[in-house]
């Protein structure tokens, strides 16, 4: 389906330069205004919208927010009391997915859940470690070891290799870890409904108040609202940031203000992205996590959307998670491993084919209640162009963006062309007129956005691994105006690039989601920790 998509938007804009190319340029200038809405100007204003909520949520206090909401509700919670859960009874469980991680990486996520104030009573964490890692088990005893004393419960999970129908990766890992979760619970005597679950990536470092939000979000949460949600944060590539070569820096500014602003959006149709929570029921309900597909974020949440009729919704925790870039030994090489993970994050395409073959059995599921039907179809329709925007248009528009200042030029320099054209010469200077004004006004939005990269890091960059003293960078970077000038220049030059490297990554995962949907999960080269790091002067 991806390919055939794809195929088909290019042949039918050849088709019309063939027949009509003042109407080429006209379906050209939608599909750009379209494009230029979903990546630029919906993304500056709702980024925008975005930063202002994390400025703010910070201060927030979230258990005291809730003791005035329960004292709001109080005639409510004492009729329902099954309907909602107090502060204390909201039980978390993180599971940290890992193979062959650096401890001290692991540690830094570990230490940023220990430090939240709901750690030692309210929160058990699970190591997901991969059988098949040499010494694994004395590494999860070490770390169990020296965190026991942190948190409620934490224990460790071993993974096996070669299981039938499974792909090793973290959708395989996480659903062994889920699994030997449930029998926990089962086997203490806790209650499904109080456990929400936090699926994180093993190097990220959650803020300190994320489970106090998340606590007070759960607990607020009827029994039926809690079972659809899934709850999300901005997710930040920035802990390496000064440390990423400059096009790998591009791509951190971009993919952070993407998914923040369709978090800030409440109209968007949000997805889950590396890091998420959602409740313990919900994903039994669903049958846990599918062992032998590649994106498991997006994966779990479509088939968490689709089984319950289309009524699970993200909604978005302001307190941003923050996690590493790959990174290697040498400048080049970081290149290459950052090549790397966007390669396997274009497979996420497959949810595309995942999702129409699922449709059918979802709706015959709804069958004879027109209501939630047409909800359904509604939601879904939502969810299918999100998929749409963020593959297919990413490999389309790396062709048809650069079509669009010749065709332009060739319109305009050949007016004999427009009276022959359905357009008519009024229409086709109307669009020829739209076109460039939208340039225009799109270079401005550009750099506008460009300072909404740079506030961004200023908000963020206290948890960035810092420059080593005595670093001529630093006061380039804390900076605003230079630091601007910079990240312009970036973006000036690079962002061509990443478009075309955006592009292959599309047109080739759309060639392998054709043959299957598995595939080989590749581990995304770390950097060492931050303490490592500045111990070592190694920050470049």
């Amino acid at each position: 389906a991806p390919l055939f998509f794809m195929s088909a938007s290019i042949l039918l804009f050849v088709y019309l330069c063939l027949i009509d190319r003042p109407l080429a340029l006209a379906v050209l200038t939608v599909y750009i205004i379209h494009h230029g809405w979903c990546h630029l100007y919906h993304v500056f204003v709702f980024s925008y919208v975005g930063q202002r909520k994390m400025a703010t949520w910070p201060k927030r206090d979230f258990k005291l927010e809730h003791k005035k909401w329960v004292k709001r509700k109080k005639g409510s919670l004492g009729v329902n009391k099954a309907q909602y859960l107090r502060w204390k009874e909201v039980l978390h469980f993180v599971i940290l997915p890992n193979y062959k991680e650096d401890p001290d990486i692991l540690r830094e996520a570990i230490d940023s859940c220990a430090q939240s104030t709901v750690a030692r009573k309210q929160m058990g964490f699970v190591l997901a470690m991969e059988q098949r890692e040499p010494e694994v088990e004395a590494k999860a005893r070490e770390l169990i070891n020296e965190y026991k004393h942190k948190f409620k419960y934490i224990f460790a999970t071993f993974h096996p290799p070669g299981l039938p129908n499974e792909m090793p990766g973290k959708s395989s890992n996480t659903r062994w870890a889920a699994a030997r979760l449930w029998e926990f619970l089962e086997r203490q005597g806790i209650n499904g409904d109080r456990v929400v679950m936090t699926i994180s990536d093993a190097d990220s470092e959650f803020h300190p108040k994320y489970y106090e939000a998340l606590t007070m979000k759960y607990a607020e949460s009827s029994k039926k609202r809690r079972e659809r949600t899934m709850w999300q944060s901005p997710i930040m590539h920035y802990k390496n940031y000064h440390s990423q070569p400059a096009i790998v820096q591009l791509t951190s500014m971009y993919i952070a203000q993407h998914e923040m602003a369709n978090l800030a959006d409440k109209s968007s149709k949000s997805l889950p992205y590396s890091t998420y929570s959602l409740s313990s029921n919900l994903a039994r309900q669903v049958g846990g996590w599918d062992p032998d597909w590649i994106s498991e974020d997006w994966h779990m949440f479509l088939k968490c959307f689709l089984q319950t009729g289309g009524e699970v919704q993200v909604e978005g925790i302001f307190l941003p998670v923050v996690n590493y870039t790959p990174e290697d030994r040498t400048y080049y090489r970081s290149i290459v491993a950052r090549w790397e993970q966007s390669k396997r994050h274009a497979l996420g395409m497959s949810e595309m084919v995942y999702s129409l073959m699922s449709l059918p059995d979802a709706y015959w599921a709804l069958a004879g209640d027109c209501s939630r039907v047409l909800r359904f179809v509604r939601h879904s329709s939502h969810v299918m162009y999100k998929i749409l925007v963020t593959h297919v248009e990413m490999g389309t528009y790396w062709i048809l963006g650069s079509c669009q200042g010749p065709i332009v030029g060739y319109v305009y320099l050949h007016p004999e062309e427009w009276e022959g054209s359905v357009l008519g010469e009024s229409g086709t200077w109307w669009w020829i007129m739209i076109n460039v004004k939208f340039a225009a006004v799109s270079t401005l939005v550009w750099l506008f956005f460009n300072i909404l990269n740079v506030s961004l890091y200023q908000g963020i960059k206290h948890r960035a691994v810092p420059f080593p003293e005595g670093s001529k960078w630093k006061w380039f970077y804390d900076n605003s105006l230079p630091h601007y000038f910079l990240v312009l220049l970036n973006s000036t030059t690079l962002s061509s690039v990443l478009g075309v490297a955006g592009g292959y990554t599309a047109w080739r995962a759309a060639y392998k989601c054709a043959k299957s949907h598995k595939f080989e999960y590749v581990v995304a080269q770390k950097p060492k920790a931050a303490k490592t790091k500045l111990a070592n002067n190694t920050l470049f």
